[in-house]
């Protein structure tokens, strides 16, 4: 069974990432010989060997593709999705409007290799209502979901495990994870809202794999 973790309103995710060196730019050093120097003083020339790489379709990157729509057609879900990366938080970054997805774009894709693709969204809004992943507790195994990548290919899903964790439970790593089969994450907010903190104590998260 594929791995069920959790997922917070604002999803946390830590990014990382090393800056562009800058600064003044350093002449090279001039070098004089010195009067005594001979040819035969002089050092032969080393041998430079230059590494080589296969510029194959093997060794190509590829290019992620995006997904633009969800649908969950068991639970009346029909979503626009649009991709994020992080927000000033450092935080997953979510659309407003609990009617529109997000896909994370550091992450896998629909038709990738390998690892999951996330797309999550916001349960409901003070101000906008209730979204459509609301529903997403009701989902069992075997609901099919169905991605549309803005290449207008259509890639099917079915729900492998589904379930409910507390917050302080998610283990981030495997949320977001790149390696493993090729699988559709799909998380939101659900459980006991805490009117306190003004955040639900629990995540619903659902995992699907590629059909075929």
């Amino acid at each position: 069974m594929v791995l069920v973790a959790a997922l917070t309103c604002v999803l946390p995710l830590v990014g990382c990432g090393a800056p562009m060196a800058s600064g003044p730019a350093v002449s090279a050093p001039t070098v004089t010989a010195s009067p005594s120097a001979t040819p035969s003083a002089v050092p032969p020339t080393a041998a430079v060997t230059v590494p080589v790489a296969g510029a194959g379709l093997d060794q190509q990157i590829p290019i992620a593709v995006a997904p633009v729509r969800i649908r969950i057609p068991a639970i009346g879900v029909d979503m626009s999705v649009q991709p994020e990366g992080l927000a000033d938080t450092g935080a997953m970054a979510l659309p407003p409007d609990p009617a529109d997805a997000a896909w994370y774009r550091y992450g896998s894709w629909p038709g990738s290799a390998g690892g999951a693709t996330v797309i999550a969204a916001h349960v409901d809004s003070l101000d906008y209502d209730i979204g459509p992943l609301a529903r997403l507790p009701e989902v069992v195994a075997g609901t099919e979901m169905i991605v549309t990548t803005e290449e207008g290919r259509e890639i099917s899903y079915l729900v492998q495990a589904e379930g409910m964790v507390r917050k302080t439970d998610v283990d981030w790593p495997a949320v977001f994870d790149r390696s493993g089969p090729p699988r559709l994450t799909i998380v939101t907010c659900g459980g006991e809202f805490d009117y306190d903190r003004r955040t639900y104590l629990e995540n619903v998260v659902v995992t699907a794999l590629p059909q075929g």
